[in-house]
């Protein structure tokens, strides 16, 4: 009987990309991937450390899983960041290991469902030399699985991470990893190393794989996607390159690019978003804040006017373009006139979807240690505040589309409605398109007229003759 193994991702979408990557190899090493850990013989849980509720999220979920009776593997960005630390807070665990480990998670799987202690690689901070240090997990000769007990089988044409068949309509494409931004309330680059880009040939190979095996959007993710190509020949100016790559993948249908930085976005790249069928108009800009004081002392750049004048610029280019940013309130040394700043940002700006954190202290960093630092309720407070300004902005955004057509990826059925998303929703993060009375396939992209919102999420009706022929 095939031995199985249980994965439990917290945090972003790389996290998710890593996890598939690990299960890719544990599948091609001979063991079965199960989704409920009570039905594994081994669970392995992949944490997050981006702040303290993360972590906190991250041990709490070990620990239930070491509940369960059966060996827990600790792997992630907890576990890279707090190795050792992590290792004697939780003697339950069969092991944590950090990325180093990664290439050889097959061989601890076994040797800890054979009973035998785990040796680990120390789980200290990644070094940061420049160069490539993706992917962590290469299929080398061989491709993903073709299904999750079946053989590797040979690449199209680069090789490109193992990982296991796609699930549903879209997939994460991790195309770079690691951070060279110096965020003073950041510790991602102490732990994820320099940033290191895929190069194109592997990733649209990637993309290749991943459509024919019914995936329809594929999401990009990285710590900047702007910084692609920055260490490749060809400069970051290649980004259009990879964009027109995309548009070659017979079968892909959309494709959606996250985690854009304004300091780093360049004119090519906009140009060329704006003028692809296949890239979505979907804009994630990270901006964290709009005050001038607040960005510097987070070791960033930017003001209302500079982010205000990106902003127009996208629109002039793509007129039906939808924004996404993040902010956090609460950074040392922010003061009421700056929150009152970034709420005027937020009526100018008029985004479609806002996501907004506390400010956390991690240790190491440089604003763990800033003067003036803002009581954790008064942040509290004006997080609060600045939602519900925003909420009401996103609302008003979502009623606007009542009467336009879009395009809806078809992913699940609820009852006798179809669930899906337009190139105005990202994955796991936004709204949904419900779609009353709709029974086409998952996968399937259905033209529609939105006839209504509820809060920011829309509701609409399928152009039927359309989608049918």
């Amino acid at each position: 009987m095939t031995e199985a193994v249980s994965l439990v991702t917290l945090g972003c979408g790389r996290n998710d990309v890593d996890s598939d990557q690990v299960a890719g190899a544990l599948t091609a090493a001979g063991l079965d991937i199960v989704d409920e850990p009570g039905d594994a013989d081994l669970v392995i849980v992949n944490t997050c450390t981006f702040i303290a509720p993360a972590r906190q999220d991250s041990i709490d979920t070990v620990l239930a899983a070491c509940d369960l009776d059966k060996p827990v593997l600790v792997i992630g960005c907890m576990a890279q960041r707090y190795g050792d630390e992590l290792a004697a807070a939780l003697p339950e665990a069969a092991g944590v290991l950090g990325f180093a480990d990664y290439p050889r998670l097959p061989q601890i799987v076994r040797t800890v469902l054979d009973g035998k202690p785990v040796s680990a690689a120390p789980a200290a901070a990644v070094a940061a030399p420049r160069g490539r240090s993706l992917p962590l997990l290469v299929s080398g000769t061989s491709a993903p699985p073709t299904a999750r007990t079946s053989a590797p089988a040979a690449p199209p044409t680069a090789g490109f991470p193992v990982r296991t068949v796609p699930r549903g309509p879209w997939a994460y494409l991790k195309i770079a990893g690691g951070c060279d931004r110096v965020c003073t309330f950041c510790t991602i680059p102490s732990f994820r190393g320099r940033y290191a880009s895929r190069p194109p040939d592997e990733l649209l190979s990637e993309a290749r794989w991943l459509v024919g095996n019914g995936v329809r959007e594929l999401v990009c993710v990285s710590e900047n996607t702007t910084s692609w190509g920055k260490d490749l020949p060809g400069g970051r100016r290649a980004q259009a390159d990879l964009i027109r790559g995309f548009e070659a993948v017979e079968g892909l249908e959309r494709v959606r690019l996250l985690y854009l930085q304004p300091a780093e976005i360049i004119p090519e790249l906009l140009d060329a978003m704006a003028a692809s069928p296949v890239v979505a108009g979907y804009y994630d800009l990270s901006l964290q804040h709009a005050s001038a004081s607040v960005l510097s002392r987070m070791g960033r750049s930017g003001s209302p006017e500079r982010f205000l004048s990106l902003i127009t610029a996208i629109r002039e280019r793509d007129p039906s373009a939808v924004f996404r940013s993040s902010f956090i309130t609460g950074f040392p040394g922010e003061t009421e006139e700056d929150v009152d700043l970034l709420e005027q940002f937020l009526r100018d700006a008029v985004l479609d979807w806002t996501g907004f954190f506390t400010f956390s202290i991690e240790d190491g960093t440089p604003s763990a240690t800033m003067p003036d630092q803002v009581p954790a309720e008064v942040a509290a407070q004006r997080r609060d505040r600045l939602v519900e300004v925003a909420e009401v902005i996103a609302e008003e955004a979502a009623a606007a589309f009542v009467g336009r057509e879009l395009q809806v990826l078809v992913e699940a059925h609820e009852g006798d409605d179809a669930v899906g998303r337009s190139y105005r929703e990202s994955p796991e993060t936004d709204g949904e398109v419900v779609l009353p009375g709709c029974d086409a396939p998952v996968g399937r992209l259905v033209p529609v007229r939105v006839v209504g919102a509820s809060g920011l999420d829309l509701v609409a009706q399928p152009l039927v003759a359309a989608w049918q022929r």
